[in-house]
């Protein structure tokens, strides 16, 4: 049974220091996995019944890890689907407010916190 992945995606700033870009999509999580079994993305595709490509899209990060995913990744990994799918989610999520971050700042609570 895989673990949680260690991956993250930084960069260096000017003074060298390393700072996160993004979140992390599936995806990179998937890629890792199959590194560590020494899988192809090919024969993982052919393993779970889906096309290489889609396997592609989801490590290159232009598909979500949809719930149909989430079922045969967490089967052919030992891991629940659950896990899958709250990489996806916290991916959106945090996405999401990167994008709409001035939006969300400048709205009011109708609720105190």
């Amino acid at each position: 049974m895989l673990t949680q992945s260690k991956l993250s995606i930084t960069t260096e700033d000017r003074n060298g220091d390393q700072k996160r870009t993004g979140p992390d999509h599936p995806g990179e999580f998937l890629k890792e996995a199959l590194e560590e079994t020494g899988t192809s993305q090919a024969e993982f595709a052919r393993a779970i019944g889906v096309s290489p490509m889609r396997i592609s899209h989801v490590v290159n990060g232009t598909r979500p890890v949809t719930a149909e995913l989430a079922l045969l990744f967490g089967r052919a990994f030992g891991q629940t689907p659950q896990y899958w799918l709250n990489l996806q989610a916290t991916y959106d999520l945090k996405t999401a407010e990167r994008e709409m971050g001035a939006r969300l700042r400048a709205l009011r609570p109708l609720a105190p916190a």
